[in-house]
């Protein structure tokens, strides 16, 4: 939840025309990632390209050699959640060997090639979405070499060129968003620059062209209409909305309380005042264009938008290209505006359209007119169907720190600021059951000692912490003996909040935990007899079962977003 949202005032609705795509009327049943046809859609594309072989990858239409690769490795990622998959450990074979190069580059003060700020914003995503931690140097080399590519207006583009490119600042925005919010430190100032550029170069009636002249030390002037599509007016726009949020624009992550999955240990989280006092100082100060401005910025967009309503021609266009930019532009607006409830149907409309599209192969791009070639156009989509900067943004928003992102090698000495893991020392006294189950020797304790009839705290506030306490190790305690306690006490709590962890222990090694967090699922959803799991469930019969779980549950919280959840 964020303060400071958007209110357009004057801005002419929420009008949506994509591709055909016109209509804002939301549909009485809209889709959502998890409808079953949108799952059989990317399970199709997904296949298609576990079907490409490395050469396949390594044509050069999307970014130089590396760049392929890496994209259609960040896609498989983001819908499957695998990191030992094949197709993402060619994008990190390449991502490092591309980060190898670079290193090389600014050794010897080359530039690092014509299409560089694609290729290492990509980079910056893959390895920050497989592990920041392990990868933190290659992550600071490549930051720093794609922040002190920005052109002397603040803008980005290509090497050599004297205009920036609207369409290659969405992606170095997202890659500083994403640093930004890995913990890394950037250089705020440099992303004041670049909105005060994406700001001055709009047309005054509201778009983006591809490669906008800077107007200098005067207002606004008017642009060339030859290079102008709707996919740049999204482009420039979403990193608009992008930059904006990394320099909280639209306000900061709702209180201080962070919840880390996955660790074993105890966890003290301490908001650090003076660490985010002085970040948002350094923020603040690098915001030189008014929020103001902003706003009125994008509302000139979306009553541009609304006033051009795009069509496809039947020529050469990057529509998947542009279909990713628009989930991106739309994510974030949902951050930025109390108004977004009402844009649903620009999904519902990229649904349909995809749907209609996609070929036997599972692919997209291979018989329309799209400049981009089948393996990216089909990352593109899958991107879009999965809504990938949603998951993105709920990551980020909730302080959610899966898998070790982000965190110091001592993980029972962790401070926060913000969204942030910064890793200095507090105490934290531990002598309770949670403790005990939380120490390192935990395995060594006998479980038969706990009574059966051992409860929750009564008082709401403690008793919400044991619960997130427990969540944290079912999900992720090294010891079974913690997770068999956690999942059996999860399920006993009767509380709808605990649903998701229990739904991701139905995949746990131990069958005890995986009975408990079945019997505690079906306990707290009373569906006694609707859903269950076999004595020894294969791992389609897992992920059925938990398919199926988080499907109820979105019954009942629509908008939840399943950190975790693969297809």
């Amino acid at each position: 939840m964020r303060g400071g949202r958007l209110d357009w005032g004057y801005a002419i609705g929420w009008l949506l025309f994509l591709g055909g795509l016109g209509g804002v009327a939301t549909p009485a049943r809209a889709y959502t990632p998890d409808d079953p046809q949108v799952r059989a859609m990317v399970d199709k594309g997904v296949a298609y390209l576990e079907s490409l072989s490395e050469e396949d990858l390594l044509l050069k239409n999307w970014g130089d050699a590396e760049g392929q690769p890496m994209l259609i490795a960040y896609a498989h990622l983001k819908a499957v959640g695998d990191t030992e998959a094949p197709l993402v450990q060619i994008g990190l074979k390449n991502a490092l060997a591309y980060a190898k190069r670079v290193r090389a580059d600014v050794a010897a003060k080359r530039n690092h090639g014509h299409k560089s700020t694609y290729e290492m914003s990509v980079a910056i995503m893959l390895l920050a979405e497989i592990d920041p931690r392990a990868h933190a140097d290659d992550l600071k080399m490549l930051a720093d070499a794609l922040l002190s590519e920005q052109m002397s207006h603040g803008g980005y583009g290509y090497h050599g060129e004297e205009h920036g490119d609207s369409s290659q600042v969405q992606y170095v925005t997202l890659a500083m968003w994403t640093l930004d919010r890995a913990g890394f430190d950037i250089d705020f100032a440099r992303v004041g620059r670049l909105i005060n550029w994406i700001v001055r170069v709009q047309d005054p009636s509201g778009f983006w062209t591809y490669k906008p002249q800077f107007p200098g030390s005067g207002g606004p002037v008017k642009q060339n209409t030859n290079q102008l599509t709707m996919s740049t007016c999204l482009a420039a726009g979403s990193g608009l909305l992008i930059a904006a949020d990394v320099l909280r624009q639209w306000g900061e992550t709702k209180g201080m309380e962070v919840k880390i999955e996955g660790l074993p240990k105890a966890v003290k989280l301490v908001a650090s005042e003076s660490v985010e006092q002085k970040a948002n100082t350094s923020r603040k100060q690098s915001a030189v264009v008014p929020a103001e401005a902003i706003r009125g910025s994008i509302g000139r967009l979306e009553q541009y938008r609304g006033q051009n309503p795009f069509q496809r021609t039947g020529g050469p266009d990057w529509y998947y290209y542009m279909m990713y930019t628009l989930e991106r532009y739309e994510s974030f607006m949902e951050v930025a505006s109390s108004n977004a409830a009402g844009r649903s149907g620009w999904y519902d409309d990229g649904v349909n359209s995809l749907m209609k599209l996609q070929d036997a192969t599972g692919a997209w791009g291979k018989s329309d007119a799209s400049f981009s070639s089948a393996p990216v156009s089909t990352a593109f989509a899958i991107l879009f169907l999965i809504r990938s900067t949603k998951k993105s943004i709920a990551k980020a928003s909730r302080g959610t720190v899966a898998g070790g992102f982000g965190l110091p090698d001592d993980t029972t000495k962790i401070v926060v600021s913000g969204t942030q893991i910064k890793g200095e020392p507090v105490a934290a006294a531990v002598t309770d059951l949670l403790g005990l189950l939380e120490a390192d020797d935990s395995d060594k304790f006998d479980q038969k000692s706990i009574p059966e009839d051992l409860k929750l705290d009564a008082d709401p506030q403690r008793r919400r912490q044991q619960l997130d306490r427990l969540e944290r190790m079912v999900r992720g305690s090294q010891s079974w003996q913690a997770r068999r306690v956690a999942a059996r006490l999860l399920g006993k709590s009767d509380e709808l909040s605990v649903v998701p962890a229990l739904i991701f222990a139905l995949s746990d090694p131990d069958t005890v935990v995986r009975n408990s967090a079945a019997d505690g699922l079906r306990f707290i959803s009373r569906k006694f007899d609707d859903i269950g799991l076999p004595a020894k469930p294969d791992s389609q019969q897992i992920r059925s079962a938990q398919q199926q779980w988080r499907e109820w549950f979105l019954t009942i919280y629509p908008d939840y977003v399943f950190l975790d959840k693969v297809f």
